[in-house]
């Protein structure tokens, strides 16, 4: 049987704020979701650095051709509170994206519109203040390639974060699935872990669990009532 997808975040940070009058092509850009023509001054406009192709302290990447699949998916999605799906409404809509290069680094970096509500005032205030500064991405992937062997992390001996001979592990996240949310945080780090089976736990315990479940047997009867193992 094929492995589940991971369900994971990631932390990104915000980059800046679209002050004075907005273009008609971002009006038109917004348009494109809302069910009336809005005025300008009902909104706020913010831009988010969702994601980027460099190793983080957790020891994932994306590779520049995932951000580009990843790119085109975050249009349309909500911007969120904390990763909160379930208790909360989204806070804005991210209305197009682009691909941000600087040097050998490369991000996703979408545009996001709040309205100007009275349940929004304090959250855009805190965002323009700079109170709320990082955000993380809520993305679903099938596969973390080992980076030392190139094997599926969970079918492979090497840890995250571990040295052999020259090199540091590290696991490049493949085939992004779907982007589920992009979220403002209080600390990118709190939000970059898994949120399937092992929701609650660190990376080297998941990794260990996830590796459990792979080679965990299963039973299969055969017609004459004996039993055969097969791995899942």
């Amino acid at each position: 049987m094929g492995l589940e997808p991971f369900l994971f975040r990631r932390s990104g940070c915000l980059v800046g704020a679209r002050s004075g009058e907005l273009s008609s092509e971002v009006e038109g850009e917004v348009g494109r979701f809302s069910l009336r023509d809005l005025g300008r001054d009902e909104y706020a406009v913010f831009t988010l650095d969702l994601c980027h192709n460099g190793v983080d302290r957790h020891f994932s990447r994306f590779p520049d051709e995932e951000l580009e699949t990843i790119n085109g998916m975050v249009p349309g999605r909500p911007l969120m509170e904390r990763h909160d799906l379930k208790g909360s409404l989204p806070r804005g809509t991210f209305f197009r994206s682009c691909l941000h290069r600087e040097g050998d680094r490369v991000s996703v970096r979408p545009d996001v519109y709040v309205m100007r509500t009275g349940e929004n005032a304090d959250f855009i205030l805190n965002i323009e203040g700079g109170v709320y500064r990082e955000t993380s991405i809520g993305f679903a992937f099938e596969t973390p390639e080992c980076s030392i062997c190139h094997k599926d992390l969970r079918t492979c001996d090497h840890v995250p974060g571990r040295s052999y001979g020259d090199e540091s592990c590290h696991y490049v996240m493949r085939n992004v699935l779907d982007v589920i949310e992009g979220s403002v945080v209080p600390s990118g780090s709190q939000g970059t872990r898994f949120v399937s089976e092992a929701r609650a736990l660190p990376l080297s315990e998941a990794l260990v669990a996830g590796r459990e479940a792979f080679h965990r047997p299963i039973g299969l009867a055969s017609q004459g009532g004996s039993r055969v193992w097969a791995r899942e």
